[in-house]
């Protein structure tokens, strides 16, 4: 059957089980909930447990109130860091997009504070997303001489891919209202936490079987295949190579200057 294991402790992320719901807190607060590999690989583990056990329906994927995430650690690729999200793996974070999309459960994005870049993948891959007025959305990736080449697939999924590109292109971030305008968020709720509870006490009616079907269903309809996955990472990984995108990462991260104020 499998269990979450409740003695497992994670640098990234905390995990909590309550029933047939696991939650999920991504928890680099200090780095703004940025992602490197080892919250991918993390978020991947739990994620394969989670798979394992029958009796859950229902993951819970969130941030804190001022950031749920914030995109790839920048600062992990200026040092050269073993964590940085590209080193060994650099289709970790497609892969971890992919697990969220087609896990047997329902996985709830719930969605406070600044959502960026990557992180915008999170919640694009995630089944619902709940959000508050607080909370803003944005593809900055192209500041910097990028493209979030693995967010678009699961982005255009949810939003078409007029929206997607329109968000890529104008790399600021929308309101909650624009993202809900847009289908990028499904519910707004001031009171998110008593949203949420309605969400999980609808959702753990259904039979684990027909959540299953569902997702099996929808996966089938999409274009996310083999193919996807080699273009958007080999995109990603020629784009961060290039010595005018290190550039430009280095100096915000080193100076705290965009490419235009070079």
């Amino acid at each position: 059957m499998g269990m979450i294991q409740g003695d497992i402790i994670y640098s990234t992320v905390l995990v909590t089980q309550q029933r047939e719901v696991v939650h999920i807190q991504l928890n680099r607060p200090q780095q703004d909930n940025s992602i490197n590999a080892v919250m991918v690989n993390e978020l991947l583990e739990v994620l394969e447990n989670v798979k394992q056990n029958t009796k859950v329906k229902i993951i819970v994927l969130s941030g804190n109130e001022n950031q749920f995430c914030t995109g790839m650690d920048f600062d992990a690729v200026v040092n050269q860091q073993g964590e940085a999200l590209m080193n060994e793996r650099p289709d970790q974070y497609y892969n971890l997009l992919k697990a969220i999309s087609e896990i047997d459960k329902v996985v709830i994005a719930k969605v406070e504070g600044k959502v960026n870049a990557g992180g915008l993948g999170l919640v694009a891959a995630s089944d619902i997303v709940i959000a508050n007025n607080q909370a803003t959305f944005g593809l900055s990736e192209a500041l910097f001489g990028l493209l979030p080449a693995c967010v678009m697939p699961f982005l255009i999924q949810r939003i078409g891919p007029q929206k997607a590109k329109w968000m890529t292109l104008i790399t600021h971030g929308i309101t909650t209202e624009r993202a809900y305008e847009i289908g990028l968020v499904d519910e707004v709720a001031d009171e998110i936490n008593n949203q949420l509870r309605k969400n999980i006490l609808r959702l753990s009616r259904l039979e684990t079987n027909t959540i299953q079907e569902i997702k099996s269903y929808t996966a089938k309809l999409w274009i996310i295949k083999d193919e996807t996955k080699i273009l958007a990472v080999n995109k990603l990984q020629s784009l961060m190579e290039s010595e005018i995108v290190q550039n430009n990462i280095k100096n915000f991260v080193e100076k705290g200057e965009y490419p235009w104020e070079k």
